[in-house]
């Protein structure tokens, strides 16, 4: 019998071995060529994009379920996420300011990459003229569209008009290669019919964990510690939520995600840029610490003490890589269902992701923790002597006026303190969590701290012995903790309210949007009467992630499945992008010449 111990050590190993170095630099290598190939089509992404999105070439008839607006919003919800506000803090934790650096830069080349994806998901889409039994949104009349009801005449028309469509890596996978390379009577088919299942599985999956359980643990944890929600409660309501925006497909989904992502996106960028106007003055002088510091090490001081170049690459490349989500194929699914005829066209929509993602979102994000100060924050105290019971932490009284009520707050109500440890050889910060024994039950400044004991008697023997004396000790923050820390340095419980209201909004995006990419790779695999079973389980996860204690080895299997669908996508694009830079430079020459007429909105 396999123990839990033993299938969570075996899915870390897992997730070490998917998402390895070679695999960030291959996804930035994509990204780089893509970029040359295209003749750097990020530039008319951010020009020509506007347009698209803005409706001036929609035309109604075309196949599809929804607006380009609509698509580029329902796979925004999925990649703004908890990586927006919990990765940024993870990526200027563990790599310093210049990991903000790679993350532009992968943000950059992501442009290119996702424009690619997401046009050969257009490009191999499948159109049908049958109906989904599961989603009850395609089989209402198109009316806006003029489309047929089932049931009339010329059925090969039906298809068209309604645009009942199915894309993304396994459908171009399938169509693309797997179909032509049979038909050939080449032998190499198998081997892509394998990638395509196994895309498949891997997107049903994380969807469940990654895109369901996982966001569920982060909302019910954040309505329990900052408001006392019951978890249950939140877990009825979330569900009942998520349940009546998928029930109605992809329609619905874009059209709550075209409301949604705008709101979430004004919210947070809105408390962000209170911060950031705040202090102004020190803009210019954080940019250039976040570019001098991707060339050069982090200076000897606070909780980022001596973090090298290497660090800061390692981690901007990889936290942008997990928040942008290009290479990884998901959003081509959602951008494959937009009513266009020009693949290029939602291409180029499909683009403007990492740009908001990365380049704005995790900007503003980054900006906060930098402008408070959190990112390298001074240490609460240092380690005066350490038994085989306690640990003795004297106080810092010089952490800054600003600092002093937002660590008396936290010492004063943790039970369970974690306390940050900065190794000296790693420079690295090693979390280590353990009861108070020692305090003042009701502290009235942090001037009147003088210590603090922490009992160490219970911890495993590696932890214990990352405590010595003289060390300095941060108080322990990682992820979204750390950037609502941040946002309370400006106004005191601000952080609570607008991380809380960021991390519903976000989740609640993410679960909707992943549910269709978990639906669609379910419906490659079984066919589309699997749908509506699917989407019933996937409202009781819901459920369960925010009622049950968070397991290690979801989020393990979870960002495992991840590297997979990037290992399952990766080879396939880079086949097939040949066929689209062509039609790339046919699509840019007929532009240029005017053959596109603006139709505007209808």
């Amino acid at each position: 019998m396999v123990s839990l111990q033993q299938l969570e050590s075996f899915a870390a190993n897992l997730v070490n071995w998917v998402w390895s170095t070679p695999l960030f630099f291959g996804l930035l290598a994509c990204g780089l060529i893509f970029s040359i190939f295209s003749k750097f089509v990020q530039w008319r992404i951010l020009t020509h994009g506007y347009a698209c999105v803005r409706g001036d070439y929609d035309k109604p008839e075309d196949a599809g379920h929804i607006n380009h607006f609509q698509a580029l919003c329902a796979a925004l919800s999925a990649t703004i996420g908890l990586g927006n506000i919990a990765g940024v803090a993870v990526a200027l934790s563990k790599g310093g300011p210049g990991a903000i650096f790679w993350m532009w830069i992968v943000g950059l080349f992501g442009m290119a990459l996702k424009f690619v994806e997401c046009t050969l998901a257009v490009m191999y889409r499948d159109e049908r003229d049958v109906p989904d039994p599961g989603a009850p949104a395609l089989v209402e009349a198109d009316t806006e569209s003029g489309a047929l009801e089932y049931g009339d005449e010329e059925p090969g028309k039906r298809a068209r008009a309604r645009g009942e469509v199915r894309g993304g890596p396994m459908w171009y996978i399938q169509r693309g290669l797997v179909d032509p390379l049979k038909a050939r009577g080449n032998l190499l088919w198998p081997v892509f019919k394998l990638l395509a299942i196994c895309f498949a599985v891997s997107a049903m999956l994380n969807s469940f964990g990654g895109g369901n359980m996982f966001q569920g643990w982060n909302v019910a944890e954040m309505l329990k510690t900052n408001f006392n929600v019951n978890p249950v409660i939140s877990g009825f309501v979330v569900s009942a939520l998520v349940g009546m925006v998928i029930i109605g497909g992809i329609r619905r989904i874009g059209a709550v995600a075209s409301k949604l992502v705008p709101f979430m996106c004004v919210v947070y960028v809105g408390g962000a840029l209170y911060v950031i106007i705040v202090n102004a003055s020190d803009i210019p002088t954080y940019l250039a610490l976040i570019v001098k510091s991707a060339f050069t090490p982090v200076a000897e001081a606070g909780a980022c003490a001596g973090v090298s170049v290497w660090l800061a690459f390692q981690w901007g490349l990889r936290r942008a890589c997990f928040s942008n989500e290009a290479g990884e194929g998901s959003a081509a699914m959602a951008h494959a269902a937009a009513k266009t005829d020009e693949p290029i066209r939602e291409g180029v929509v499909a683009g403007i992701g990492p740009f908001v993602d990365t380049i704005i979102i995790c900007t503003m994000s980054a900006l906060v923790l930098l402008m408070s100060g959190t990112w390298d924050r001074p240490a609460a105290g240092f380690i005066e002597s350490v038994d085989a019971r306690h640990a003795t932490i004297r106080i810092n009284q010089d952490v800054g006026d600003k600092y002093h009520p937002l660590y008396l707050n936290r010492i004063a109500n943790e039970k369970n303190l974690s306390v940050q440890v900065v190794r000296d050889q790693q420079k690295e910060l090693e979390t280590v969590e353990a009861p108070i024994t020692g305090l003042e039950e009701d502290p009235a400044s942090w001037e009147a701290l003088t210590f603090i004991q922490i009992d160490v008697a219970a911890l495993p023997d590696e932890k214990r012995e990352l405590l010595q004396a003289g060390q300095h000790v941060h108080l322990g923050m990682e992820g979204a903790e750390l950037t609502s820390f941040a946002f309370d340095t400006a106004i005191t419980g601000f952080g609570t309210y607008i991380v809380t209201l960021g991390v519903c909004l976000f989740a609640f995006s993410t679960m909707v949007s992943w549910s269709y990419y978990g639906e669609k790779g379910a419906e490659y695999l079984f066919g589309p009467d699997v749908i509506l079973p699917f989407k019933i389980l996937f409202v009781l996860f819901v459920f369960l992630g925010m009622v049950l204690p968070k397991f290690d080895v979801v989020v393990n299997f979870s960002d495992a499945t991840t590297g997979l669908m990037v290992l399952c996508n990766l080879p396939a694009v880079l086949i097939l992008s040949p066929v689209v830079m062509r039609a790339t430079g046919d699509y840019f020459r007929r532009l240029d010449r005017g053959d596109m007429p603006k139709i505007g909105k209808k």
